[in-house]
Formats: C-alpha cells, structure tokens, sequence
C-alpha cells in the first residue's frame, strides 16, 4: 500500500515539473510581430483590446474606413498592410451609455515595420495606446 502511494506521489510530482519545463520555454510579448520574411516590404499591424475595455461592449475596427472586425473580450487582430498612411478608426459597439465613441488616428505605416496599438476603453472617449514598433535588423 505505501509503495503504491508512493509511486502516485512521485508520478504526481513528475508531471508537475514537465509542466514548469514547458510554461518555462514558453515566451509571450514579441511573438506577435511579423518577421521581415512575412511582410516582404509590407507593414505589420497589431491591435490588442485592454482585458477591462468592459463585459457588454465591442470593439469594432475600421481601416480607411472599411470595416474589419469587432473584437471581444480576450481578442487581439493581426494583419499585414501595404505601407503608407493609413487611418485607423476604433468604435465602441454597441455603446452602453447611447453615444458611440469614434478615436481615429492616422499612422504612417514604414516597409518591413511592425506597429502595436491597445485600445483603453474610459467614459468619455477610447484611447489607442501606442505599443511601438520592435525593429528587428536589417534585411538578410
């Protein structure tokens, strides 16, 4: 009988740490970005939803005004542009309080760059918090 609890135990133990091992060797953050074989001379775009933006509310996105999709709770969007300037437009949908709030911003998009926004989500007005871009070398 001890023997038996004994090996549970050690077993138990064991899947303990391969899980350790495995969360260890996994890296979150720049993961997101395009690499520059990707874009091939084209800009990558990243738009991450703040986790309290609200339970009831979406996050609908417009660039040059063309609708690409609303973003729930939990969700981010990626997408490779053409570079140049291009206007990026967030909308609170549906809004809680019966104004929708617009923020439009207008980035001009560099070849082989990526840009990361999070939106914030406040009473009055959404905000597109600037993630930066993350340089990554030259072309090989």
């Amino acid at each position: 009988m001890k023997n038996c609890n004994l090996i549970n135990k050690v077993v138990v133990l064991l899947l303990v740490a391969a899980n350790l091992a495995i969360a260890a060797l996994v890296q979150a953050g720049s993961g997101y970005d395009y690499s520059r074989s990707e874009l091939m001379g084209n800009s990558g775009l990243t738009i991450f939803r703040e986790a309290d933006f609200g339970t009831e509310i979406g996050l609908s996105i417009y660039i040059d005004g063309i609708p690409i999709t609303t973003l729930s709770r939990g969700e981010g969007y990626r997408a490779i542009l053409r570079p140049g300037r291009h206007v990026l437009t967030v909308i609170d949908a549906p809004c809680p309080y019966g104004k929708t709030k617009f923020t439009h911003r207008t980035i001009d998009m560099a070849p082989g760059r990526n840009y990361s926004f999070t939106a914030l989500w406040e009473v009055e007005t959404i905000l597109l918090e600037d993630g930066g871009y993350q340089y990554h070398g030259f072309y090989r």
